[in-house]
């Protein structure tokens, strides 16, 4: 018995069923592809705003530990070195904190030690996260201790209120209502202008 010759209007009656299969078989490849390289982006953009509050707070701790008035005179009996005092005319100093308390320079002291970026570990797992989150709102917290030791407001408690500080520097409050007036703003997870959640 001869085989029966292939129908020629098989491949037209399944064009739809294979177009599908190919193109969801691509989509699938394309999208892992394009998750992971979302995915690597939107990682390190929030480790890099994290890294950045940090070194922030570190930065504010090495400048109060610095203009710590120490109780040890300098030396007046060495000769100056003229490209010192050269230099040193150039250089702008921060003003010394007069009379520090001991409350001051063991929050100081502690404040530059848990924000300090070595000790960190920077794996990606749940211990390094919660060590991170810990130390951070821990140093957050001395910072305002600091703050009112000193008698010093900083520049991004000025932004989280929505001051000029915050404009000045390009920076997006979150939670503020934008320009046009909506009901929220363009975050994809802003869903204060949904019209499900009321």
């Amino acid at each position: 018995m001869a085989s029966q010759p292939n129908d020629p209007f098989d491949d037209l009656l399944t064009l739809e069923d294979t177009l599908y299969t190919s193109a969801h078989a691509q989509g699938i490849t394309d999208g892992a592809r394009a998750g992971r390289i979302e995915g690597r982006i939107f990682g390190l953009e929030k480790g890099f705003e994290k890294f950045a509050a940090l070194g922030e707070l570190h930065g504010r701790g090495a400048v109060w530990g610095s203009r710590i008035a120490t109780s040890t005179p300098t030396s007046t009996t060495s000769t100056p070195n003229p490209t010192e005092s050269h230099s040193e005319d150039k250089q702008t100093r921060l003003p010394p904190i007069a009379n520090p308390s001991t409350r001051l320079t063991s929050n100081t002291s502690l404040l530059y030690h848990l924000t300090d970026p070595p000790t960190f570990d920077t794996s990606n797992n749940e211990t390094a996260v919660a060590d991170y989150d810990d130390r951070f709102k821990r140093a957050g917290a001395k910072a305002k201790v600091i703050e009112r030791i000193v008698g010093e407001t900083s520049t991004s408690a000025n932004a989280e209120q929505g001051g000029e500080g915050a404009n000045a520097r390009g920076v997006r409050i979150e939670g503020k209502k934008g320009a046009k007036g909506g009901k929220g703003d363009d975050n994809i997870e802003d869903f204060a202008g949904s019209r499900l959640i009321g």
